[in-house]
C-alpha cells in the first residue's frame, strides 16, 4: 500500500520526559517495520533536495544519515560518504 508522507508521520512514536523531563523523544524506527513508508519518506527527501539544485554527493553524518543517506544518494545518482 503505498503511503502518503502525512501516514509516516503517524508511524512516528512520541515519548514525553525521555530521557529526562522536558524531552520529547521520537521514535523514528516504526517506519522502518513498513517498506513501503520508508520508500515514501526517501522519495520525500529526495524531492526536497532536488529543489536545492545539483547535489554532488550525501553526507551521513549521524544514526539517522546512516539509515537513509545511501537511499537518498542511490535516487539522486551520486555517492554517499560515511
Amino acid at each position: 500500500m503505498p503511503y502518503t508522507i502525512e501516514q509516516v508521520k503517524a508511524l512516528v512514536r512520541e515519548y514525553p520526559d525521555f530521557p529526562s523531563t522536558g524531552i520529547l523523544f521520537r521514535d523514528i524506527f516504526p517506519i522502518f517495520q513498513e517498506p513501503e513508508a520508508v520508500s515514501c519518506l526517501v522519495s520525500h527527501f529526495v524531492e526536497r533536495i532536488r529543489t536545492f539544485g545539483q547535489v554532488d554527493v550525501v553526507v551521513g553524518l549521524d544514526a539517522r544519515g546512516f539509515l537513509f543517506g545511501p537511499q537518498i544518494a542511490q535516487q539522486l545518482g551520486v555517492a554517499f560518504v560515511p
